[in-house]
């Protein structure tokens, strides 16, 4: 049993390694780019509101999106619409607009989920993708406290 268990680690070590060095927006980006279907978006388009079904997520191909409730703008190689995506109620958490005629690459979630339990670089990406978006939001909210 001590040389499995010996290949079993190493392994492991190769994939731990692996997956510190390829996590990143671009590497999410990459992933989900072959399963995006094209859709474009108008000026001042809604491409999802805040408490709506969340069916799909979008990359930004081109132009660029606000999202209201952060008041952030994403550009392209931008992700949105990840949170309602994996959320256990599959419900919007933010209202996102076309700020200028914009190309997003559509990924429904069947699709979004293929990938992320695929490869588990993307899932620790997108892991830490939520949680600087989350640290964000509640470092604004204080200091908008604080400010008042």
């Amino acid at each position: 049993m001590l040389p499995l268990n010996a290949w079993r680690l190493t392994a492991i070590l190769r994939l731990k390694k692996q997956v510190e060095v390829n996590t990143g927006d671009d590497q999410i980006f990459r992933a989900l780019v072959p399963f995006a279907k094209r859709v474009a978006a108008r000026r001042a388009d809604a491409v999802m509101r805040k408490g709506d079904i969340s069916d799909a997520l979008y990359l930004v191909l081109e132009g660029s999106l606000w999202v209201e409730e952060v008041e952030v703008e994403l550009g392209p190689g931008s992700v949105v619409g990840e949170m309602g995506v994996l959320s256990r109620t599959h419900r919007r958490t933010a209202t996102v607009d076309a700020r200028s005629d914009s190309v997003l690459g559509r990924v429904p979630a069947a699709h979004f989920r293929r990938v992320y339990y695929a490869d588990p670089a993307i899932g620790l990406a997108l892991v830490r993708l939520i949680i600087e978006r989350l640290t964000r939001e509640v470092e604004t909210a204080r200091l908008e406290a604080v400010e008042a």
